[in-house]
């Protein structure tokens, strides 16, 4: 939905009221310009090329309600689906997932099984794409075997995380050796 309100250039907040306007020196002329300005600089509403998938058929039914009350459920395709059947519908874009990254030991024994296979399907299909993967697991990094541009350190409540930013360049479907790229970030977490 984010996307969607960045796409048709739609301002945050837009349908809600502020606890700024119980202010004695609340300006309400210059609010309400400010907000005729933000609907006047909206795009109409257009089919986006924005998707999303779920293994989850509930969550997709939660997705689906939440786009029906934000106005968007005929611009956003949403389906329940496997990660490993998805595909890309363009050539170059920006893929963003929240991968399992289990508490359990053995649930992270899964994993680091699973994310070889997670950066091979990248690999084999979304060459030319921008990957940026969330994780609380920090091994996803190295075990994907993918080369993350960024490394910016996020908090899931109070679970430290990770948000990998990988560039899928044409011809990576080809195994990286492994660099033994560590966890240390520079200034801005980047490294």
């Amino acid at each position: 939905m984010e996307a969607a309100d960045i796409a048709l250039n739609r301002a945050p907040g837009r349908a809600r009221g502020f606890g700024f306007e119980a202010l004695s020196s609340f300006d309400s002329a210059a609010w309400e310009k400010l907000q005729l300005d933000a609907r006047k600089a909206e795009q109409p509403a257009a089919s986006l090329a924005i998707r999303g998938s779920d293994r989850s058929q509930a969550m997709i039914n939660i997705a689906r309600a939440n786009l029906e009350r934000a106005g968007l459920a005929d611009l956003i395709e949403v389906a329940a689906a496997d990660v490993a059947d998805t595909r890309p519908h363009a050539e170059h874009g920006l893929i963003v997932s929240n991968p399992p990254y289990g508490v359990r030991l053995e649930e992270q024994d899964q994993l680091a099984a699973w994310y070889p296979e997670l950066g091979d399907w990248l690999k084999a299909h979304f060459a030319g794409w921008t990957a940026c993967l969330f994780s609380g697991d920090l091994r996803l990094g190295k075990l994907i075997h993918l080369a993350p541009k960024r490394r910016t350190p996020l908090f899931n409540g109070s679970l430290q995380c990770r948000l990998f930013v990988i560039n899928m360049v044409e011809g990576s479907a080809r195994k990286q050796k492994d660099t033994g790229d560590s966890e240390i970030e520079s200034e801005g977490g980047e490294q």
